[in-house]
């Protein structure tokens, strides 16, 4: 797999349809250009009532590959089973199977937070299997034996900064979750294409940096699932912008997970191909190729063709909670195709009787990093969204609401 080079990315920019998208950089997560969030806001309301009827309509996820629709549990078993491989054929690729994971280097810090007075212990770990180390790491509050209910984040959560110095971490442990995070770059890189120690162990697999990004949210479960401290049974995942691609698909194929956060995913996320907005990404503007998998760029230009589309992946969640935070002036993360994506999974929602359970969340800006200094509501609608999820507390934010004319 190779990567079409731009002297712009080494500026921090990519160009795409007259869009400028600064690339996230590894740790601190920079936000993309966008115009205002309202004036765009409007002007893709009136973008979808126009185009509405010009969308061609989504694959539907209850019909069978000979044509039957599912009819019952057992069928609809057997339907994610292909859904599952036709993904991994065209978009993701295939990972190896999960290994067994121990933790070496365990350190134990106590940590006060000033501002609020709350105590809390930080434990870092590197993680090792199939000869590969990673680090790990997680925060609780001091004292509480649990187990608590775990928000589990692609991102070194254990660094100071962002996630001490912006109040990440104290934000999270002190609504009583344990937070806890991997560093993904021992993983594979999103910024480096040769850079991949986990695809160098299993050379065997052809899989993307996604669903690399994927596979280690589950490496990284395999370890939670040994802590006293963690509630195993109620492990969130979370993941923003490339690494939302990550959260997504591991959501949708490892059912460990309980609830699913894709934070600004975009294209290969939670947004679909075949409805976009004025200055979305389509798969032309994707130069790093070695994100997905190489079959799913031959459908550049026609993706109305593909057998499948995004919503797929939140169809594979049901019946597990699953959220879409999406930003209405992130004009190249398709917000119109995010509320598609959430509009066509949910029959499926419904049919489990969890309809409650999938939702979608329009913030009034563009992309942003919500680990930055500027903030944002993203953390605290993740954590408002897992309180009703996971403790029955109803929420004051809306989840079911759509932003743009059907």
């Amino acid at each position: 797999m190779s990567c079409r080079k731009d002297e712009n990315l080494s500026k921090g920019f990519r160009m795409a349809r007259g869009f400028a998208r600064p690339t996230d950089s590894p740790g601190t997560l920079s936000g993309r250009a966008s115009v205002p969030a309202s004036l765009l806001a409007l002007s893709l309301f009136f973008a979808s009532i126009a185009s509405a009827a010009a969308n061609p309509p989504l694959p539907d996820p209850m019909i069978m590959n000979d044509g039957a629709r599912v009819e019952t549990r057992d069928d609809w078993a057997q339907r994610r089973k292909e859904m599952i491989a036709i993904l991994e054929d065209l978009e993701y690729g295939h990972a190896p199977p999960m290994p067994e994971v121990t933790a070496k280097n365990v350190v134990r810090e106590e940590v006060h937070f000033e501002a609020s007075g709350l105590w809390a212990e930080k434990v870092t770990v590197t993680l090792v299997f199939h000869g590969v180390e990673a680090q790990a790491g997680y925060w609780k509050p001091r004292g509480v034996e649990g187990p608590l209910p775990v928000l589990l984040a692609c991102e070194p959560v254990w660094w100071d900064g962002p996630f001490v110095t912006n109040g990440i971490a104290e934000k999270v442990v002190k609504a009583g979750y344990l937070f806890a995070g991997f560093q993904i770059n021992d993983f594979a890189s999103y910024e480096d294409e040769q850079h991949c120690p986990a695809r160098d162990a299993y050379p065997d697999y052809d899989w993307g940096t996604a669903a690399v990004g994927a596979w280690a949210y589950g490496v990284t479960m395999n370890w939670i699932e040994t802590l006293p401290e963690a509630d195993a049974k109620h492990v969130a995942i979370w993941g923003h912008s490339r690494r939302g691609k990550a959260c997504a698909w591991a959501g949708a194929t490892d059912e460990r997970f309980a609830a699913v956060i894709p934070h600004m995913s975009g294209m290969g996320g939670t947004a679909a191909y075949r409805v976009r907005n004025q200055g979305a990404q389509q798969l032309e503007g994707l130069l790093e190729r070695y994100w997905l998998h190489p079959p799913i760029y031959e459908y550049i230009d026609r993706e109305e063709d593909l057998p499948f589309d995004q919503h797929w992946l939140h169809a594979l969640a049901a019946p597990r909670a699953l959220y879409a935070h999406t930003g209405l002036g992130d004009a190249w993360g398709n917000p119109l195709g995010e509320q598609a994506a959430w509009q066509a999974a949910l029959p499926v929602y419904r049919w489990l009787g969890a309809e409650d359970a999938l939702g979608i969340y329009f913030g009034d800006y563009g992309h942003y990093d919500p680990n930055g200094p500027e903030g944002g509501d993203s953390w605290d609608t993740a954590l408002e969204f897992l309180d009703w999820h996971f403790r029955g507390k109803p929420p004051a934010k809306v989840f079911n609401r759509p932003h743009f004319s059907e």
